[in-house]
């Protein structure tokens, strides 16, 4: 019988905060599930667990080395909701604030697609590259079949 592995999400990178990553010019967002009204200290809370990777420079993207985060928590509003429809794929955005529609409201952190195609097609590569290493490594592990 062959077994089909299957990681188990898990929260080990944390929570995202936008505010750290607003200069980075792609994130690769992978989202691993999505929680409707997740139970929180705060009430509960539309909820996205994911693998993020953050290029925050060209250097980064040059060198296809970013900065990785497994397992983290997507909790404000209106970046998790905007993950819902990717639950078991990817996708390459920035994130930036939106002013308010009402006054006295606070700025809203939402996804915007990265423009840049030269940017996006880097990230694709990078992406292309992870997963033919690891088909690889999976490859040449031994058979003790």
């Amino acid at each position: 019988m062959t077994l089909n592995f299957i990681d188990i999400p898990t929260q080990g990178g944390g929570w995202f905060k936008p505010k750290d990553n607003v200069d980075a010019i792609a994130i690769l967002v992978e989202v691993n599930s999505f929680d409707r009204q997740r139970p929180t200290p705060n009430g509960p809370k539309d909820s996205a667990l994911c693998d993020i990777s953050v290029f925050k420079s060209r250097e980064q993207l040059a060198a296809l080395s970013p900065e990785i985060t497994k397992g983290t928590r997507v909790e404000q509003t209106l970046l998790a909701r905007d993950l819902e429809t990717v639950i078991g794929g990817a996708t390459i955005v920035t994130v930036t604030q939106v002013p308010p529609k009402r006054p006295g409201a606070h700025p809203a952190w939402v996804w915007r697609p990265v423009a840049d195609a030269s940017v996006r097609q880097a990230v694709i590569d990078y992406a292309t590259k992870r997963e033919a290493a690891v088909a690889k490594a999976v490859a040449d592990a031994p058979d003790f079949d």
